[in-house]
């Protein structure tokens, strides 16, 4: 049994960017101007946050609003056992169990991105080690960290604007699957549509 989302609020944002504050400024600003450069609206905590709210409720806003989550895994996340990150981490992976049918996930939500090396002692002591499988990792000889990373999540979305448009194709009016999600206001929007809007 898992908590249940009442209901889907548009997404404003293509990407959340979960990171710790170490690498603000030499990674993930400047991936986030670069998004931006390029059309796509992420969710920064320094530029986006809903003020006059409190951090977990904006934090947690935030992500329902995101389209997906990417998360930075640096030696400084690992460093902080508790934490912000760890709460992101946390709504995330409920979004995700929540965008998932009996046939598997519905919408990829989750995009780990390792700046640690595969094999790091420290990652299995870490709630992270779990996006292990799922994740990609950086290694210096990929070129700049700044273009890797803008590099995957373009391509990430891509895959996942693919993945609803073949969604789109079964969960249509009348269909099984249709039926099934029906009772979940705004699931199925959010799947087979693209807001705020497709990338190019």
């Amino acid at each position: 049994m898992f908590w249940q989302i009442a209901s889907y609020p548009r997404c404003e944002y293509h990407i959340f960017l979960s990171h710790c504050a170490e690498d603000r400024a030499w990674l993930v600003h400047p991936v986030y101007q670069e998004l931006m450069r390029r059309g796509i609206i992420p969710w920064l905590d320094r530029e986006d946050y809903y003020y006059g709210r409190d951090s977990r409720t904006s934090l947690r806003d935030g992500l329902l609003r995101s389209r997906h989550t990417v998360f930075f895994i640096t030696l400084g996340m690992l460093a902080h056992t508790r934490g912000w990150c760890q709460m992101e981490l946390a709504y995330s992976d409920l979004l995700q169990a929540n965008l998932s049918h009996v046939g598997g996930p519905l919408l990829n939500l989750e995009l780990p991105l390792f700046f640690v090396d595969r094999a790091s002692a420290e990652l299995p002591r870490t709630a992270w080690d779990a996006l292990r499988d799922r994740g990609i990792f950086y290694h210096p000889s990929d070129g700049d960290a700044i273009e890797w990373s803008v590099s995957q999540i373009v391509a990430f979305l891509h895959r996942e604007q693919d993945l609803a448009l073949d969604m789109a194709r079964v969960v249509v009016p009348g269909q099984p699957v249709h039926d099934q999600l029906a009772d979940r206001p705004g699931l199925i929007k959010r799947i087979t549509q693209f807001d705020p809007g497709p990338i190019s």
